[in-house]
């Protein structure tokens, strides 16, 4: 097990002194929670997603993005949002013959570490709540496990249309709030106890990951996102959800 820890990154006991309950609270507090965490666990990130997901991820991901590329306008402008190790923009650049792609982050660390594999993928820090780009400027956008991480939803799906051109594809991947609560509490459960040994195994701290038990919790049912996607302003085209609505899968089009 030894081979999977990953203490590169920033050091989680920073993260463990943070109250976990008054950050994720607390808009301003949460943003810099996240950011500390992604920092901490940007090295061996891709190995833990998929060890973590019993291989899912790739699975879920590829349905995801096949889904996707099949609507997708000829030769799109790809904006890769809470972009990790930029594993999703770069199979859809590749995908769709994309002749930019940029991909954005709030942890300078999990840039660092998208920046060994970026290729032609353009980089920057930007918060999903201030998109850094112009109204209207890409075709296409794609975020993974990153709305949910975000102290709005619905400010980032504001965000997420205002820089997408009417037309424009959007793709989301992301873990929900299971709608039956008896299945809840079990995933939920289930996430706490692995998430804290992944933690500790990683990087000797079980919150790292057991975080995100905690931010499924405070978050949306997939219902609940459809109808903060369809207010944004977009239409849902194809839907997927797995693990009894633990994960929801979406490809939308701005209206």
């Amino acid at each position: 097990m030894a081979a999977l820890k990953a203490r590169d990154g920033r050091d989680p006991r920073e993260l463990a002194a943070m109250d976990i309950d008054k950050h994720l609270g607390d808009r301003a507090l949460k943003t810099r929670y996240v950011a500390t965490m992604f920092d901490i666990l940007a090295p061996g990130y891709d190995t833990f997603t998929r060890v973590f997901s019993f291989g899912m991820d790739r699975g879920w991901k590829r349905r995801l993005i096949d889904e996707a590329v099949r609507r997708a306008p000829k030769a799109p402008r790809i904006l890769d949002l809470a972009c990790g190790t930029g594993d999703l923009g770069r199979e859809l650049a590749q995908r769709t013959s994309a002749p930019m792609t940029l991909g954005l982050d709030l942890s300078p660390v999990m840039l660092s570490e998208a920046s060994r594999h970026a290729g032609a993928m353009q980089l920057a820090a930007c918060d999903m709540l201030r998109l850094c780009v112009p109204d209207n400027s890409f075709e296409m956008v794609s975020v993974g496990y990153g709305i949910r991480n975000t102290p709005d939803a619905q400010q980032a799906l504001k965000e997420i249309a205002r820089a997408i051109k009417p037309g424009g594809i959007f793709l989301n991947l992301d873990f929900y709030k299971p709608a039956n609560r008896p299945w809840r509490e079990l995933l939920l459960q289930y996430m706490w106890h692995a998430g804290s040994l992944a933690g500790w195994i990683w990087h000797r701290e079980p919150i790292v990951y057991g975080y995100i038990a905690h931010s499924i919790r405070r978050f949306l049912t997939i219902a609940e996102f459809e109808s903060a996607l369809t207010a944004a302003g977009f239409a849902i085209e194809w839907r997927a959800s797995r693990l009894g609505g633990g994960i929801g899968m979406h490809v939308a089009r701005r209206l």
